[in-house]
């Protein structure tokens, strides 16, 4: 897992024209280090049949009811759906915790670069499933997760029972639908008989991606 330091300045607020100092570039590099030494990669995917309504504006998998809108876009001329879950496992966030107890600047980069790990996990795993699908002659749709655009973060609930996350990668979610570790991703990836031309995960499809001072689009 390498993680990818134009996302970590990303994550830090750095874009366009803003200049990265001598001495960030210095703690962006420590703390990379130090989060690759803690981190704990684990994953877990399902594959299930998708049911589609005759009328094509709704389906359903495993027991999972989806009406309409951008998933169900995404999801267009797919037959099949991975359920995916990775983590990057507690060693992130107790880097973290212990940063701000005496250096708030480091916690905040910890933060950043913490986030940029398990995307760059995910995008691991995301590889695996579309090499397991291309040996079965099918081809992957961009992932998609619990939050974008009309898919509900309640949904989580559903992930966490299916892919029995607490006991397959160490994953549980609080009340408030959080993940523990909190540097932990859900989501689905379609699979279609049918090549489309691909774009990058998740951004193109959400509502927000225009005002999004994270967006990949």
């Amino acid at each position: 897992m390498e993680v990818n330091r134009r996302e970590v300045e990303r994550y830090l607020g750095y874009r366009g024209l803003s200049v990265i100092d001598d001495k960030m570039k210095s703690i962006i590099e420590e703390c990379i280090t130090d989060m690759t030494d803690a981190v704990t990669p684990r994953e877990t995917h399902k594959t299930f049949p998708i049911v589609w309504d005759a009328s094509g504006e709704g389906c359903s998998f495993s027991d999972i009811r989806v009406n309409g809108g951008n998933l169900v876009r995404n999801l267009k001329g797919c037959h099949e759906i991975v359920m995916m879950a990775v983590t990057i496992g507690p060693g992130a966030d107790r880097l973290v915790r212990r940063a701000e107890l005496r250096d708030m600047l480091k916690a905040y980069t910890y933060q950043a670069v913490g986030a940029a790990a398990v995307e760059a996990w995910c995008d691991e795993v995301n590889e695996m499933i579309r090499k397991e699908a291309d040996e079965r002659g099918l081809f992957t749709r961009p992932r998609f997760s619990p939050g974008y655009g009309d898919f509900p973060l309640e949904v989580q609930k559903d992930f966490e029972r299916i892919l029995e996350m607490p006991r397959s990668i160490g994953v549980s979610l609080s009340e408030s639908l959080l993940m523990t570790p909190t540097k932990s991703i859900t989501a689905v990836i379609g699979l279609s008989d049918k090549s489309t031309e691909c774009h990058r995960a998740g951004c193109e499809e959400c509502n927000m991606h225009e005002t999004c001072e994270y967006s990949r689009a």
